[in-house]
């Protein structure tokens, strides 16, 4: 396990948008899985579950060409423009990560996937901004914590990777409103009532 550590980081200083990229993909396509279980089991454990491939690949693809290259230019940006350390440093970073960037990210994120699963077209614009901001009020329980433990335990190079960690649950909750026909469907009879 160390040396896959070693390596990790060594991939990490040679090519760190690769690496961080082929990681993110790599845990939001585990988080798909994991999701995919998981409604599976609540929505009718008698049939065999059936992994949706296509759907792993959408959330790796996202996270290999979206969020991990998106989250390595964002924590060097946010480095560059917040300088120091101590507390203060640390909330200044969380709020404008959590009042800037969540927001655009998620909307980003649930665009791409929306254009993806519909082949081109983005449809259904109130419902789209009705969940996203389900998904950023959700975010906002999760987030700040997690980007206060990143902000002040984590070594600069290795915060998209605890991001992606987090992400993994994080991940869950995002493909589960991005794909679940069922969600949609709720989401559109409470539109009705």
């Amino acid at each position: 396990m160390r040396k896959l550590w070693g390596l990790y980081l060594g991939l990490l200083d040679n090519h760190p948008l690769v690496t961080k990229s082929l990681s993110t993909g790599f845990l939001m396509g585990t988080g798909d899985i994991l999701a995919q279980r998981l409604e599976h089991k609540f929505k009718d454990e008698k049939s065999q579950f059936k992994l949706d491939y296509k759907r792993v690949a959408t959330m790796s693809t996202v996270g290999i060409f979206y969020s991990g290259p998106m989250l390595h230019y964002w924590y060097r940006s946010l480095d560059i423009m917040v300088k120091g350390e101590g507390r203060s440093v640390i909330i200044k970073k969380m709020l404008i990560d959590q009042l800037l960037f969540a927001p655009v990210a998620i909307g980003g994120f649930m665009t791409v996937t929306n254009f993806i699963n519909n082949k081109g077209e983005l449809k259904n614009l109130e419902n789209f901004t009705k969940e996203l901001f389900y998904a950023v009020k959700i975010n906002w329980l999760i987030w700040p914590a997690a980007q206060i433990i990143n902000f002040s335990l984590v070594p600069p190079n290795l915060r998209v990777l605890y991001s992606s960690i987090i992400s993994i649950f994080w991940g869950m909750f995002l493909s589960h409103i991005s794909f679940d026909k069922d969600h949609h469907i709720r989401n559109q009879n409470k539109e009705i009532n």
